[in-house]
Protein backbone atom coordinates (compact mmCIF):
# COMPACT_ATOMS: atom_id res chain seq x y z
CA UNK A 1 0.00 0.00 0.00
CA UNK A 2 2.68 2.49 0.50
CA UNK A 3 4.78 1.48 -2.53
CA UNK A 4 1.53 2.28 -4.45
CA UNK A 5 1.32 5.85 -2.58
CA UNK A 6 4.66 6.88 -3.22
CA UNK A 7 4.18 6.30 -6.77
CA UNK A 8 0.99 7.73 -7.04
CA UNK A 9 2.46 11.09 -5.57
CA UNK A 10 5.73 10.78 -7.93
CA UNK A 11 3.53 10.66 -10.90
CA UNK A 12 1.25 13.37 -9.57
CA UNK A 13 4.53 15.34 -9.23
CA UNK A 14 5.98 14.82 -12.88
CA UNK A 15 2.57 15.43 -14.65
CA UNK A 16 2.07 19.22 -12.50
CA UNK A 17 4.25 20.89 -15.22
CA UNK A 18 2.78 19.39 -18.39
CA UNK A 19 -0.75 20.39 -17.61
CA UNK A 20 0.88 23.82 -16.77
CA UNK A 21 0.77 27.01 -19.53
CA UNK A 22 4.55 26.75 -19.36
CA UNK A 23 7.68 24.12 -18.35
CA UNK A 24 10.91 24.89 -16.41
CA UNK A 25 13.52 22.54 -16.72
CA UNK A 26 16.59 23.21 -14.51
CA UNK A 27 18.73 22.26 -11.56
CA UNK A 28 17.96 24.88 -9.42
CA UNK A 29 13.90 24.74 -8.66
CA UNK A 30 13.10 28.37 -10.72
CA UNK A 31 9.94 28.75 -12.00
CA UNK A 32 9.52 28.78 -15.84
CA UNK A 33 9.80 32.67 -17.66
CA UNK A 34 6.14 33.60 -17.99
CA UNK A 35 6.62 34.45 -21.75
CA UNK A 36 8.42 30.90 -22.45
CA UNK A 37 6.51 28.01 -22.93
CA UNK A 38 9.87 25.85 -22.29
CA UNK A 39 12.49 27.44 -19.76
CA UNK A 40 16.04 25.59 -19.98
CA UNK A 41 18.58 26.66 -17.69
CA UNK A 42 22.22 24.91 -16.92
CA UNK A 43 25.39 26.02 -15.94
CA UNK A 44 27.30 23.31 -17.48
CA UNK A 45 25.17 21.02 -19.72
CA UNK A 46 23.57 21.87 -23.77
CA UNK A 47 20.89 20.61 -25.79
CA UNK A 48 21.61 17.73 -27.96
CA UNK A 49 19.54 18.80 -31.25
CA UNK A 50 18.43 15.31 -33.95
CA UNK A 51 21.83 14.82 -35.71
CA UNK A 52 21.62 12.72 -38.96
CA UNK A 53 23.04 12.75 -42.34
CA UNK A 54 22.15 14.99 -45.31
CA UNK A 55 20.21 12.31 -46.65
CA UNK A 56 18.07 11.14 -43.95
CA UNK A 57 17.41 14.86 -43.41
CA UNK A 58 16.05 15.44 -47.20
CA UNK A 59 13.98 12.42 -46.43
CA UNK A 60 11.85 13.91 -43.63
CA UNK A 61 8.83 15.79 -44.55
CA UNK A 62 9.68 18.27 -42.18
CA UNK A 63 6.96 20.50 -41.10
CA UNK A 64 7.87 24.49 -40.99
CA UNK A 65 10.25 25.20 -38.14
CA UNK A 66 11.81 21.55 -37.61
CA UNK A 67 15.34 21.32 -36.57
CA UNK A 68 17.85 19.36 -37.15
CA UNK A 69 21.96 19.02 -36.97
CA UNK A 70 23.41 17.99 -40.35
CA UNK A 71 26.47 16.15 -39.34
CA UNK A 72 27.30 15.36 -43.38
CA UNK A 73 27.96 19.59 -43.59
CA UNK A 74 28.26 19.65 -40.05
CA UNK A 75 25.91 22.39 -39.59
CA UNK A 76 22.16 22.88 -38.54
CA UNK A 77 19.41 23.31 -40.73
CA UNK A 78 15.95 24.70 -40.33
CA UNK A 79 12.60 23.96 -42.30
CA UNK A 80 10.59 26.48 -44.11
CA UNK A 81 7.79 24.19 -44.64
CA UNK A 82 6.89 22.12 -47.89
CA UNK A 83 6.73 23.02 -51.34
CA UNK A 84 4.31 21.87 -54.32
CA UNK A 85 6.31 18.87 -54.64
CA UNK A 86 5.37 18.04 -50.96
CA UNK A 87 9.03 18.17 -50.37
CA UNK A 88 10.77 20.10 -47.48
CA UNK A 89 12.40 23.83 -48.07
CA UNK A 90 15.22 23.50 -46.21
CA UNK A 91 17.46 26.72 -44.85
CA UNK A 92 20.64 26.80 -43.51
CA UNK A 93 21.20 28.23 -39.99
CA UNK A 94 24.32 31.21 -41.16
CA UNK A 95 27.38 31.68 -39.17
CA UNK A 96 28.56 35.40 -38.14
CA UNK A 97 31.62 37.25 -39.70
CA UNK A 98 32.63 36.81 -35.57
CA UNK A 99 32.94 33.05 -35.58
CA UNK A 100 35.29 30.86 -35.85
CA UNK A 101 35.44 28.43 -38.57
CA UNK A 102 38.03 26.09 -39.62
CA UNK A 103 39.24 25.41 -42.96
CA UNK A 104 36.65 22.52 -43.52
CA UNK A 105 33.53 23.96 -42.13
CA UNK A 106 34.56 27.59 -44.25
CA UNK A 107 33.96 25.61 -47.41
CA UNK A 108 30.67 24.78 -46.71
CA UNK A 109 29.14 27.36 -44.79
CA UNK A 110 27.87 30.45 -46.05
CA UNK A 111 30.60 33.21 -47.33
CA UNK A 112 31.05 35.34 -44.16
CA UNK A 113 31.28 39.21 -43.74
CA UNK A 114 35.29 38.72 -42.12
CA UNK A 115 35.86 36.88 -45.08
CA UNK A 116 36.10 33.05 -45.85
CA UNK A 117 38.48 30.37 -46.40
CA UNK A 118 38.53 28.77 -49.83
CA UNK A 119 39.48 25.87 -52.40
CA UNK A 120 39.36 25.60 -56.05
CA UNK A 121 35.83 24.33 -55.86
CA UNK A 122 33.88 27.24 -54.22
CA UNK A 123 32.26 29.79 -56.00
CA UNK A 124 30.00 32.97 -55.26
CA UNK A 125 27.25 32.79 -57.25
CA UNK A 126 23.55 30.70 -58.43
CA UNK A 127 23.43 26.90 -58.84
CA UNK A 128 20.27 26.83 -61.11
CA UNK A 129 19.05 28.64 -63.81
CA UNK A 130 18.35 32.20 -62.29
CA UNK A 131 20.18 35.09 -62.23
CA UNK A 132 22.73 36.65 -60.25
CA UNK A 133 21.59 39.81 -58.19
CA UNK A 134 23.42 41.97 -55.85
CA UNK A 135 21.71 44.66 -54.20
CA UNK A 136 22.47 47.73 -52.01
CA UNK A 137 20.02 49.03 -49.64
CA UNK A 138 17.46 47.09 -51.37
CA UNK A 139 18.45 48.61 -54.70
CA UNK A 140 19.79 46.52 -57.67
CA UNK A 141 23.49 47.26 -57.43
CA UNK A 142 24.20 43.76 -59.60
CA UNK A 143 22.68 41.83 -62.26
CA UNK A 144 24.08 38.69 -64.62
CA UNK A 145 21.75 37.15 -66.37
CA UNK A 146 22.84 34.67 -68.16
CA UNK A 147 19.16 34.08 -70.30
CA UNK A 148 19.14 37.97 -71.41
CA UNK A 149 23.02 38.23 -71.75
CA UNK A 150 22.45 41.08 -69.65
CA UNK A 151 25.28 42.16 -67.31
CA UNK A 152 25.21 44.87 -64.55
CA UNK A 153 27.77 46.28 -62.30
CA UNK A 154 27.09 49.15 -59.90
CA UNK A 155 24.49 50.60 -57.56
CA UNK A 156 21.40 51.36 -60.01
CA UNK A 157 23.27 49.70 -62.75
CA UNK A 158 21.25 48.66 -65.59
CA UNK A 159 17.05 48.96 -65.71
CA UNK A 160 15.81 46.04 -63.11
CA UNK A 161 12.71 45.48 -65.68
CA UNK A 162 14.91 43.94 -68.13
CA UNK A 163 15.18 40.91 -66.36
CA UNK A 164 11.26 40.04 -67.86
CA UNK A 165 10.69 37.53 -69.72
CA UNK A 166 9.27 39.24 -72.78
CA UNK A 167 11.79 41.93 -72.91
CA UNK A 168 13.99 42.74 -75.70
CA UNK A 169 17.00 44.33 -73.95
CA UNK A 170 19.41 41.91 -73.95
CA UNK A 171 23.55 41.56 -74.68
CA UNK A 172 24.14 44.77 -72.77
CA UNK A 173 26.60 45.02 -70.19
CA UNK A 174 26.83 48.74 -67.64
CA UNK A 175 29.29 49.29 -65.29
CA UNK A 176 29.17 52.32 -62.80
CA UNK A 177 26.06 54.06 -61.34
CA UNK A 178 23.24 54.48 -62.94
CA UNK A 179 24.64 53.37 -66.60
CA UNK A 180 21.99 52.62 -68.87
CA UNK A 181 19.71 53.22 -65.86
CA UNK A 182 16.10 53.49 -67.98
CA UNK A 183 17.39 51.02 -70.90
CA UNK A 184 13.99 49.13 -71.73
CA UNK A 185 14.69 47.57 -75.41
CA UNK A 186 18.23 48.76 -76.74
CA UNK A 187 20.54 45.97 -77.50
CA UNK A 188 24.45 44.83 -77.00
CA UNK A 189 25.47 48.48 -75.88
CA UNK A 190 27.86 49.01 -73.53
CA UNK A 191 28.16 51.42 -70.58
CA UNK A 192 31.06 52.20 -68.69
CA UNK A 193 31.33 55.43 -66.43
CA UNK A 194 28.23 56.88 -63.71
CA UNK A 195 25.25 57.79 -66.10
CA UNK A 196 26.85 56.78 -69.41
CA UNK A 197 23.62 55.50 -71.54
CA UNK A 198 21.76 57.21 -68.79
CA UNK A 199 18.39 57.91 -70.93
CA UNK A 200 18.65 55.26 -73.60
CA UNK A 201 15.77 53.26 -74.31
CA UNK A 202 15.38 51.76 -77.69
CA UNK A 203 19.38 52.79 -78.85
CA UNK A 204 21.53 49.42 -79.79
CA UNK A 205 25.15 48.92 -80.30
CA UNK A 206 26.25 52.20 -78.40
CA UNK A 207 29.53 52.03 -76.49
CA UNK A 208 29.81 54.50 -73.84
CA UNK A 209 32.80 55.27 -71.33
CA UNK A 210 33.19 57.89 -69.04
CA UNK A 211 30.98 60.11 -66.52
CA UNK A 212 28.11 60.94 -68.89
CA UNK A 213 29.10 59.06 -72.17
CA UNK A 214 26.01 59.30 -74.60
CA UNK A 215 24.04 60.01 -71.16
CA UNK A 216 20.97 61.20 -73.53
CA UNK A 217 20.89 58.91 -75.83
CA UNK A 218 17.51 57.45 -76.45
CA UNK A 219 17.27 55.78 -79.82
CA UNK A 220 20.94 56.32 -81.42
CA UNK A 221 22.61 52.94 -82.66
CA UNK A 222 25.55 52.25 -83.31
CA UNK A 223 27.57 55.10 -81.52
CA UNK A 224 30.91 55.38 -79.57
CA UNK A 225 31.84 57.95 -77.49
CA UNK A 226 34.81 57.80 -74.29
CA UNK A 227 35.82 60.32 -72.50
CA UNK A 228 34.10 62.41 -69.43
CA UNK A 229 30.59 63.83 -71.21
CA UNK A 230 31.56 62.68 -74.49
CA UNK A 231 27.80 62.87 -76.84
CA UNK A 232 26.35 63.99 -73.79
CA UNK A 233 23.48 65.19 -75.25
CA UNK A 234 23.15 63.22 -78.36
CA UNK A 235 19.37 61.98 -78.73
CA UNK A 236 18.84 60.21 -82.03
CA UNK A 237 22.05 60.39 -84.02
CA UNK A 238 23.57 57.23 -85.17
CA UNK A 239 26.92 56.50 -86.44
CA UNK A 240 29.05 58.71 -84.69
CA UNK A 241 32.72 58.36 -82.80
CA UNK A 242 33.65 60.66 -80.12
CA UNK A 243 37.19 60.05 -78.44
CA UNK A 244 37.79 62.96 -75.94
CA UNK A 245 36.47 65.16 -72.98
CA UNK A 246 33.07 66.68 -74.06
CA UNK A 247 34.08 65.32 -77.69
CA UNK A 248 30.78 65.73 -79.87
CA UNK A 249 29.04 67.10 -76.82
CA UNK A 250 26.19 68.83 -78.10
CA UNK A 251 25.94 66.56 -80.50
CA UNK A 252 21.72 65.84 -80.77
CA UNK A 253 21.14 64.46 -84.01
CA UNK A 254 24.06 64.30 -86.57
CA UNK A 255 25.14 61.30 -87.84
CA UNK A 256 28.52 59.62 -88.93
CA UNK A 257 31.03 62.34 -87.17
CA UNK A 258 34.32 61.55 -86.39
CA UNK A 259 35.67 63.87 -83.18
CA UNK A 260 39.03 62.98 -81.76
CA UNK A 261 40.50 65.25 -79.37
CA UNK A 262 39.32 67.17 -75.92
CA UNK A 263 36.09 69.06 -76.90
CA UNK A 264 37.00 68.07 -80.51
CA UNK A 265 33.85 69.22 -82.82
CA UNK A 266 31.79 70.42 -79.47
CA UNK A 267 29.63 72.75 -81.71
CA UNK A 268 28.17 69.92 -83.89
CA UNK A 269 24.43 69.26 -83.21
CA UNK A 270 22.91 68.22 -86.57
CA UNK A 271 25.76 68.32 -89.37
CA UNK A 272 26.22 64.81 -90.68
CA UNK A 273 29.78 63.42 -92.16
CA UNK A 274 32.21 65.79 -90.20
CA UNK A 275 35.57 65.15 -88.98
CA UNK A 276 37.58 66.98 -86.43
CA UNK A 277 40.98 66.22 -85.13
CA UNK A 278 42.79 67.88 -82.27
CA UNK A 279 42.35 69.67 -78.88
CA UNK A 280 39.25 71.58 -79.48
CA UNK A 281 39.42 71.15 -83.28
CA UNK A 282 35.76 71.88 -84.57
CA UNK A 283 32.92 73.73 -86.57
CA UNK A 284 32.38 76.95 -86.22
CA UNK A 285 28.91 77.01 -86.92
CA UNK A 286 26.18 74.14 -86.89
CA UNK A 287 24.74 71.69 -89.23
CA UNK A 288 27.55 71.33 -91.37
CA UNK A 289 28.00 68.66 -93.80
CA UNK A 290 31.22 66.77 -94.94
CA UNK A 291 33.57 69.90 -93.03
CA UNK A 292 37.04 68.60 -91.70
CA UNK A 293 38.87 70.64 -89.25
CA UNK A 294 42.87 69.07 -88.11
CA UNK A 295 45.05 70.83 -85.72
CA UNK A 296 45.57 72.12 -82.64
CA UNK A 297 42.17 74.54 -82.67
CA UNK A 298 41.63 74.19 -85.92
CA UNK A 299 38.32 75.64 -86.97
CA UNK A 300 36.37 74.85 -90.19
CA UNK A 301 33.52 77.19 -91.08
CA UNK A 302 31.79 75.46 -94.47
CA UNK A 303 30.31 72.32 -95.43
CA UNK A 304 32.99 70.57 -97.99
CA UNK A 305 36.00 72.12 -96.63
CA UNK A 306 39.07 70.86 -94.79
CA UNK A 307 40.71 73.21 -92.63
CA UNK A 308 44.47 71.98 -91.48
CA UNK A 309 45.66 74.13 -88.59
CA UNK A 310 44.58 77.28 -87.06
CA UNK A 311 45.20 80.91 -87.80
CA UNK A 312 49.05 80.86 -85.86
CA UNK A 313 50.02 77.99 -88.61
CA UNK A 314 52.97 79.17 -91.02
CA UNK A 315 54.02 76.33 -92.98
CA UNK A 316 52.21 73.64 -94.29
CA UNK A 317 54.75 71.05 -95.91
CA UNK A 318 55.21 67.26 -96.71
CA UNK A 319 57.58 65.16 -98.57
CA UNK A 320 55.94 65.08 -101.94
CA UNK A 321 53.63 67.97 -103.94
CA UNK A 322 50.15 67.61 -103.27
CA UNK A 323 48.03 65.92 -106.49
CA UNK A 324 44.92 66.78 -107.64
CA UNK A 325 42.73 64.05 -109.99
CA UNK A 326 43.13 64.81 -113.50
CA UNK A 327 42.04 61.83 -115.56
CA UNK A 328 40.92 62.70 -118.68
CA UNK A 329 38.17 59.75 -118.57
CA UNK A 330 36.61 61.25 -116.15
CA UNK A 331 36.30 65.29 -117.41
CA UNK A 332 33.62 66.61 -119.52
CA UNK A 333 32.58 69.30 -121.41
CA UNK A 334 36.09 70.24 -122.10
CA UNK A 335 36.26 73.21 -123.67
CA UNK A 336 39.60 75.44 -124.56
CA UNK A 337 37.83 79.03 -122.72
CA UNK A 338 41.08 80.28 -120.93
CA UNK A 339 41.70 83.68 -120.58
CA UNK A 340 45.23 84.42 -120.55
CA UNK A 341 46.80 87.83 -121.17
CA UNK A 342 43.67 89.76 -120.66
CA UNK A 343 43.31 88.01 -117.20
CA UNK A 344 46.42 88.13 -116.20
CA UNK A 345 47.60 91.63 -116.86
CA UNK A 346 44.93 92.89 -114.30
CA UNK A 347 46.50 91.33 -111.60
CA UNK A 348 47.92 93.27 -108.99
CA UNK A 349 51.01 91.15 -106.91
CA UNK A 350 51.62 92.67 -103.63
CA UNK A 351 53.17 92.20 -100.60
CA UNK A 352 51.10 92.17 -97.04
CA UNK A 353 51.01 91.05 -93.42
CA UNK A 354 48.05 88.87 -92.15
CA UNK A 355 45.80 89.93 -88.84
CA UNK A 356 45.34 86.39 -87.65
CA UNK A 357 43.48 87.06 -84.70
CA UNK A 358 40.94 89.55 -86.31
CA UNK A 359 40.29 86.83 -88.73
CA UNK A 360 39.61 84.28 -85.70
CA UNK A 361 37.22 86.88 -84.41
CA UNK A 362 35.39 87.24 -87.94
CA UNK A 363 35.07 83.81 -88.52
CA UNK A 364 33.74 83.08 -85.34
CA UNK A 365 36.58 81.30 -83.90
CA UNK A 366 36.73 82.31 -80.29
CA UNK A 367 39.60 82.30 -78.14
CA UNK A 368 40.07 78.66 -76.23
CA UNK A 369 42.66 79.94 -73.01
CA UNK A 370 42.34 82.04 -70.86
CA UNK A 371 44.49 84.85 -70.23
CA UNK A 372 47.67 84.72 -68.61
CA UNK A 373 47.87 80.67 -69.12
CA UNK A 374 50.46 79.27 -70.04
CA UNK A 375 48.55 78.07 -73.42
CA UNK A 376 47.17 81.48 -73.66
CA UNK A 377 51.35 83.30 -73.35
CA UNK A 378 52.15 80.57 -76.22
CA UNK A 379 49.42 81.17 -78.33
CA UNK A 380 50.05 84.88 -78.43
CA UNK A 381 53.33 84.53 -79.60
CA UNK A 382 52.55 82.34 -82.05
CA UNK A 383 49.63 84.90 -83.11
CA UNK A 384 52.42 87.18 -83.40
CA UNK A 385 55.44 85.51 -85.55
CA UNK A 386 52.29 84.99 -88.06
CA UNK A 387 51.56 88.62 -88.17
CA UNK A 388 55.12 89.86 -88.44
CA UNK A 389 55.16 87.71 -91.90
CA UNK A 390 55.35 89.57 -95.19
CA UNK A 391 53.24 87.86 -97.87
CA UNK A 392 53.43 87.41 -101.10
CA UNK A 393 50.33 87.52 -103.23
CA UNK A 394 47.11 88.65 -104.53
CA UNK A 395 43.67 90.47 -102.64
CA UNK A 396 40.97 87.57 -103.63
CA UNK A 397 38.13 90.50 -104.47
CA UNK A 398 40.78 92.41 -106.71
CA UNK A 399 40.93 88.79 -108.68
CA UNK A 400 37.40 88.44 -108.83
CA UNK A 401 36.91 91.42 -110.50
CA UNK A 402 39.79 91.18 -112.90
CA UNK A 403 38.11 87.48 -113.73
CA UNK A 404 34.64 89.43 -114.21
CA UNK A 405 35.98 91.91 -116.14
CA UNK A 406 37.99 89.68 -118.61
CA UNK A 407 34.77 87.22 -119.18
CA UNK A 408 36.63 84.59 -117.11
CA UNK A 409 35.13 82.10 -114.77
CA UNK A 410 38.00 81.87 -112.60
CA UNK A 411 37.64 78.78 -110.30
CA UNK A 412 40.87 80.11 -108.58
CA UNK A 413 38.53 82.60 -106.55
CA UNK A 414 36.57 80.46 -103.61
CA UNK A 415 33.70 83.04 -102.39
CA UNK A 416 32.11 83.33 -99.37
CA UNK A 417 28.62 82.04 -98.63
CA UNK A 418 27.48 83.45 -96.11
CA UNK A 419 28.45 86.65 -93.87
CA UNK A 420 30.47 84.43 -91.69
CA UNK A 421 32.73 82.63 -94.50
CA UNK A 422 36.10 84.77 -95.98
CA UNK A 423 37.72 85.11 -99.19
CA UNK A 424 40.41 82.27 -100.47
CA UNK A 425 42.75 82.22 -103.72
CA UNK A 426 43.80 78.62 -104.79
CA UNK A 427 46.82 79.54 -106.30
CA UNK A 428 47.94 76.93 -108.11
CA UNK A 429 44.79 77.47 -110.22
CA UNK A 430 46.62 80.31 -111.98
CA UNK A 431 49.00 78.13 -113.29
CA UNK A 432 46.75 77.63 -115.79
CA UNK A 433 45.90 81.28 -117.00
CA UNK A 434 49.64 82.02 -116.98
CA UNK A 435 50.45 78.88 -119.36
CA UNK A 436 47.71 80.79 -121.63
CA UNK A 437 49.43 83.59 -121.50
CA UNK A 438 52.21 82.13 -122.14
CA UNK A 439 50.79 80.52 -125.04
CA UNK A 440 49.47 83.63 -126.42
CA UNK A 441 52.82 85.63 -126.25
CA UNK A 442 54.50 83.03 -127.73
CA UNK A 443 52.20 83.52 -131.04
CA UNK A 444 52.78 87.21 -130.87
CA UNK A 445 56.80 86.28 -130.87
CA UNK A 446 56.60 84.03 -133.60
CA UNK A 447 53.85 86.74 -135.54
CA UNK A 448 56.87 89.49 -134.80
CA UNK A 449 59.68 87.62 -136.29
CA UNK A 450 57.34 86.97 -139.33
CA UNK A 451 56.74 90.49 -139.81
CA UNK A 452 60.75 90.94 -138.65
CA UNK A 453 61.78 88.72 -141.47
CA UNK A 454 59.76 90.60 -143.94
CA UNK A 455 61.12 93.67 -143.07
CA UNK A 456 64.48 92.15 -142.88
CA UNK A 457 63.74 91.30 -146.68
CA UNK A 458 62.38 94.74 -147.58
CA UNK A 459 65.37 96.44 -146.10
CA UNK A 460 67.88 93.98 -148.41
CA UNK A 461 65.70 94.94 -151.22
CA UNK A 462 66.49 98.43 -150.63
CA UNK A 463 69.81 98.17 -149.83
CA UNK A 464 70.44 96.42 -153.81
CA UNK A 465 68.24 99.14 -154.74
CA UNK A 466 70.68 101.63 -153.57
CA UNK A 467 73.71 99.82 -155.08
CA UNK A 468 71.93 99.86 -158.30
CA UNK A 469 71.28 103.40 -158.46
CA UNK A 470 74.99 103.96 -157.44
CA UNK A 471 75.85 101.79 -160.95
CA UNK A 472 73.99 103.90 -162.87
CA UNK A 473 75.29 107.02 -161.87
Amino acid sequence: MTKRYIGLMALLVFMTPCLAQNVAINEDGSIPHAKAILDVKSQNKGILIPRMGTTNRLAIKAPQGLLVYDTTTNSFWYSIGLGSDSVAIWKKVSASSGDFLTAAAAATDPWLLGGNTVDSTNFLGTTNAMPLKIRVNNEPAGHVDHVRKNTFLGFQAGNPNVVAADSPATGNTAIGFRALKTNTAGQYNTAIGEASLFFNTRGDFNTASGYGALNKNLTGNENTAAGWAAMNNNTRGSGNTATGVGALMLNVSGHNNTAVGYWSLYKNGHGSNNTAIGYKADVTIDSLTNATAIGYDAKVNASNKVRIGNSAVTAIEGSAPFSVVSDGRFKFEVKEDVKGLDFILQLRPVTYRFDVKRFQTYTGQTANNQANTAGYQIMQAAYNEADAIRRTGFIAQEVEKAAVTSGYNFSGVLRPKTSREHYSLSYESFVVPLVKAVQELSKEVETLKKENSKIADLQQQLDELKQLLKALK
